[in-house]
């Protein structure tokens, strides 16, 4: 709706800054969307975007830009003789000079310098010069958190890219990739290490045998001992190369393991009572034995599920593409094999909570009165019917969603990346369980015996009683066990830093890598300038790091005071 009036480039000659006669400026850049075709050979289906409109003089048209020869700043003349500086990246008008007084007429050219720390502004009355000091213009508040339409980006995203070897450059100071890489690592390493340590605590203090409680405790608290870069070491170089070559096993490990174990503690209810008190004691070798059936159960499991869920390719089932122009016959194209795996855990917990509602009272005395072997038998067969119900059930849902059209890539799964948060979730779960455990066990035998004993006196089993009345005495403590296994993965650093990757981006995909902030601290503290931008965006993410704590523990030592009162009402 207004004429034209001045065009130029910014440096690299990528962006073109139009002004209008009605004060208005906007930059054009060129972007090539992912879907589009080619047309011919000299056309690449690329179009023009108005990415940023800046705030111009409503009162006089815009008559001169000029770019900066090293950042993305630039000025703008106007027809009332005054100038405006601009940051091109984030929208920011960064500086107004008004004509100079009694001269009105026209800034016919104006001119940043090599250094950024002058403007010139000319103009039919003469030439003004204003000095410029203005040291991180590319950051601010909407820039840092919010999301920035960058040049040649399709859209508006967050990214941290703070280097590059062009001068031409737009530096990239998005912390969210960041904040968002230490949650995922966090919460990554929280679900394989959180669940493993207190299971194993609760086995210690009320199950173990104290011969073997004794061995056991102190060797895993030694694993505390193992120092982060030995294991971040170990995860790239030995377990990330070995992972890649055999996911379908260790994703069939992840189910087999724990089937094996449960059914070995079913197999354990045939023992006789006289000689399973005998043999106590081995309860424990013999559940390390079953854990490694399942490992060889798995591995065995893991060609036939990656042929008959993923088409026989389970890395091009996940690099698989349903966008246009693929073919929809393909053995990868369908998601039900993704669904099943992924709903298979809410599955199972579905059946264990349909399986401790149904029977009730009656039925556990009815078990109780056929004898050891009977009861046996009877939550035998009760496990068997639950597993192909969770088996059935998953499938089920599988098919359902994929009927519907949903798939699974492009989420929690997607194209396989050897570091990524399935190793860092492994290695770190690994590094916190030690943690985690020794807390969470201590605070279980301190609970006091007189309630161990009474529950116990009154018919309970060992495991009601530890359930009921042992864990919800002790969970202030547990919490606190938790908790502090959470600052330790937030925190961690060499780990995350040799084997997540390190690339910052926003993807829950758990084959993919990321970057946290204590990593990218670490990567680039050594090199950044003293007193640069990124050196002081880097001291504001360590901030971020701090408060993302702060808050975290705030909130987990309110949670802590509520269990506590309610283990003192007990």
């Amino acid at each position: 709706g207004g004429r034209v009036t001045a065009v130029s480039f910014m440096n690299g000659k990528t962006t073109l800054l139009v002004a209008d006669e009605r004060g208005a400026i906007e930059s054009w850049f060129r972007v090539r969307p992912s879907d589009a075709a080619v047309a011919d050979g000299l056309r690449d289906g690329s179009r023009l975007v108005r990415a940023h409109v800046f705030p111009g003089d409503p009162g006089a048209a815009a008559t001169s830009l000029s770019a900066s020869s090293r950042t993305r700043m630039f000025a703008a003349g106007f027809a009332d003789g005054s100038a405006r500086l601009y940051y091109a990246t984030n929208d920011r008008l960064l500086a107004v000079c008004p004509p100079r007084e009694g001269d009105e007429t026209p800034a016919t050219a104006v001119a940043i310098s090599p250094k950024d720390d002058g403007l010139l502004v000319a103009g039919p009355g003469g030439i003004s010069r204003w000095n410029v000091a203005i040291p991180h213009p590319q950051t601010t508040l909407g820039s840092i958190f919010g999301k920035v339409w960058y040049e040649g980006y399709e859209q508006p995203e967050h990214v941290w890219q703070s280097s590059s070897g062009t001068d031409e450059f737009e530096p990239k100071f998005g912390l969210v990739p960041l904040i968002f890489g230490s949650i995922k690592a966090t919460v990554y390493a929280m679900l394989f290490g959180a669940p493993l340590a207190l299971l194993a605590a609760i086995y210690t203090s009320e199950f173990m045998h104290p011969t073997s409680r004794a061995r056991v405790k102190p060797a895993i608290e030694i694993m505390a001992s193992l120092p982060s870069v030995v294991l971040g070491f170990l995860a790239a170089l030995v377990f990330a190369p070995l992972v890649e070559r055999v996911v379908p096993a260790v994703i069939a490990s992840f189910f087999a393991v724990p089937f094996a174990v449960l059914v070995g503690g079913h197999l354990w209810q045939f023992v006789p009572t006289a000689r399973a008190s005998r043999l106590a004691a081995l309860r424990m070798p013999i559940s390390l034995l079953f854990a490694i059936a399942g490992i060889g159960l798995g591995v065995a499991l893991g060609p036939w599920i990656e042929r008959t869920l993923f088409g026989g390719d389970i890395m091009a089932w996940l690099a698989w593409n349903g966008g246009s122009g693929v073919d929809e016959a393909s053995p990868y194209a369908s998601p039900i094999g993704g669904w099943f795996v992924i709903l298979l855990p809410f599955a199972s917990l579905v059946a264990w909570l349909a399986a401790s509602r149904l029977g009730g009272p009656r039925g556990r005395d009815a078990v109780a009165r056929m004898g050891r072997t009977g009861a046996a038998t009877v939550q035998l067969a009760r496990f068997a019917t639950g597993t192909l119900f969770c088996i059935g059930l998953a499938g089920g849902v599988a098919g359902l969603l994929s009927m519907l059209g949903l798939d699974p890539r492009g989420g929690v799964v997607d194209t396989y990346v050897q570091r990524n948060a399935l190793i860092v979730g492994f290695i770190m779960g690994f590094a916190i369980i030690p943690i985690i455990y020794t807390i969470a066990e201590d605070a279980l035998s301190s609970v006091p015996e007189h309630l161990r004993s009474g529950s116990l006196g009154l018919g309970a089993t060992q495991w009601q009683t530890a359930i009921r009345i042992i864990v919800p005495t002790a969970m202030s403590g547990i919490f606190s066990a938790v908790m502090v296994g959470l600052g330790r993965a937030v925190g961690e650093t060499m780990i995350v830093l040799m084997a997540a990757g390190n690339t910052p981006i926003l993807e829950w995909n758990i084959f993919n890598g990321f970057r946290t902030l204590s990593a990218n601290i670490a990567v680039e503290l050594p090199e950044a300038v003293p007193k640069s931008t990124e050196y002081r965006m880097l001291f504001l993410a360590a901030l971020s790091l701090f408060v993302l704590t702060f808050l975290v523990n705030t909130v987990a030592e309110a949670v802590r005071q509520r269990f506590r009162k309610r283990a003192f009402a007990l």
